[in-house]
């Protein structure tokens, strides 16, 4: 069932992400002056299994504008996370909450709607 999900629900969603990116980037290339606004944000992996790691990172690394610029392993009572670049973001907490938005249709992806 989690390869009808990844296949009916998420891959139309990310095609959508990946066009709207595309979009944007090609609208701030094409004109006069940038909107760009680079962040890094701290994104906590805490409680997601390896294949959801790779699937979340992965679609991160393919939109445009957005980069993983690595994955650290949980250090203690710090939980694992990725530090991601994102070229555009009014703010630290808009782009921690779009990634926070991907990690949620990851989620339902994987485990189905409920799982947060």
């Amino acid at each position: 069932m989690t390869l009808l999900r990844l296949v009916l629900l998420y891959a139309p969603w990310l095609v959508w992400q990946l066009t709207v990116s595309v979009l944007r980037l090609a609208a701030d290339v094409g004109t006069p002056g940038s909107t760009q606004r680079p962040r890094i944000v701290k994104l906590a992996l805490d409680d997601l299994t390896d294949l959801e790691v790779t699937l979340l990172t992965s679609s991160i690394t393919i939109t445009p504008g957005t980069l993983v610029l690595g994955v650290s392993p949980a250090d203690g009572d710090q939980p694992p996370a990725a530090f991601v670049q994102a070229l555009f973001g009014e703010d630290e907490e808009a782009v921690h909450a779009d990634l926070v938005g991907m990690r949620a249709h990851v989620l339902a992806a994987t485990r189905g709607r409920g799982a947060r």
